[in-house]
């Protein structure tokens, strides 16, 4: 890994471990860190050998969300040339419509945007250490871009508003137990933790895990109704692939022996 760029990225067999890099500045959000983080994605998803990505962060953060110390971060000079240059969150769409399984070990602080990041992801896995936290509205903003909404996704509508309007930090246990991590590790087993869980997502037949990510998605944005009839075709599709037939023969198999 290079200690000069911003986001790194390091391979362990199909899996890409993709890491925020200013651990001195506990990862603040930036326009280089955002632009890096594109770069790192866009690289793992153009790799043919890559089946799955992990976010994480170097050092004491995931991110400790955007740089306060800049007296022009959160500023509007001008509401008509804010809103002609607003073109929402990049790195959120990416992450949020990736074509590959990707999910987040969140290792230290989580704080604003760097909260927002991982909830973009198919899961959270969080270190002992985590700390979730969204204090725009203490600071007269909101969390953007569907933040409110991303987290209720995760933890439902009243605990969302509960983190939202109270901008208190939430620690790895009571994250576990609202639902916005899905598993607590120690800290130095975090990394090897979601390795692990990635590598098994990877062993997976990638059609059905691909349907099944994009049988989710496609339902949150239309609707159970929609989602269950376009569950009917993927199921159809993938009940004719070699692999399913290969695994359900496997399945059956194994029991015959066990008797």
């Amino acid at each position: 890994m290079s200690d000069e760029a911003a986001v790194v990225i390091e391979r362990h067999d199909s899996v890409a471990v993709i890491a925020f890099n200013r651990p001195e500045r506990l990862n603040a959000w930036g326009a280089e860190l955002g632009a890096a983080l594109m770069e790192r994605l866009d690289e793992a998803a153009a790799d043919d050998s890559v089946c799955g990505v992990i976010l994480t962060g170097n050092g004491r953060a995931f991110s400790a969300g955007a740089d306060l110390k800049n007296p022009r971060t959160h500023r509007v000079e001008s509401v008509e040339e804010s809103l002609n240059a607003r073109r929402g969150m990049p790195v959120f769409d990416v992450i949020q419509g990736y074509p590959k399984p990707i999910i987040s070990a969140v290792n230290g602080y989580a704080i604003g945007i760097g909260c927002l990041v991982p909830l973009c992801c198919d899961f959270v896995l969080a270190g002992e250490q985590a700390s979730f936290c969204l204090p725009q509205v203490s600071l007269g903003i909101l969390p953007a871009y569907g933040g409110t909404l991303r987290l209720a996704r995760f933890d439902g509508r009243g605990n969302a508003l509960y983190v939202a309007l109270t901008g208190r930090k939430i620690g790895a246990e009571e994250a576990l137990r609202m639902g916005i991590a899905s598993a607590v590790y120690p800290q130095e087993q975090l990394l090897p933790e979601a390795i692990a869980t990635m590598q098994a997502i990877a062993r997976m037949p990638p059609l059905a895990v691909r349907l099944c990510r994009e049988s989710l998605r496609a339902g949150y944005e239309s609707g159970l109704p929609s989602s269950e009839q376009a569950d009917i075709y993927r199921f159809t599709l993938l009940g004719q692939t070699k692999e399913s037939h290969a695994r359900h023969e496997a399945w059956r198999e194994s029991k015959q022996v066990a008797r």
